[in-house]
């Protein structure tokens, strides 16, 4: 889903490295991608991927989006921002 790009700093790729699994970021690709996209943090081989919420349903990781790689000096037009977890996600789990 295209979201609008936020009006406050991206995270440098230290920060990126500090996300945690499922955490909610936007994305501007180098490469263009139809602007800003909303994605999970997803880690695999010891690095942060963005995943889709499509992609998490399915199981799948698209190793192109490794965050951390194109973040920088070798992409410097990439940029990701991360978002405040969703309404559902902060409600702490019931007992039943």
């Amino acid at each position: 889903m295209t979201e609008p790009e936020p009006n406050y700093p991206p995270l440098s790729t230290t920060e990126i490295r500090t996300l945690p699994e499922g955490a909610r970021v936007i994305v501007t690709w180098s490469e263009g991608n139809d602007g800003p996209h909303e994605y999970g943090v997803h880690w695999r081989r010891g690095e942060p991927y963005a995943q889709t919420d499509a992609e998490r349903h399915e199981g799948r990781v698209d190793l192109e989006k490794w965050l951390t790689y194109y973040v920088g000096p070798r992409r410097p037009f990439t940029r990701v921002w991360s978002l405040p977890a969703r309404r559902d996600e902060q409600r702490p789990a019931t007992r039943s």
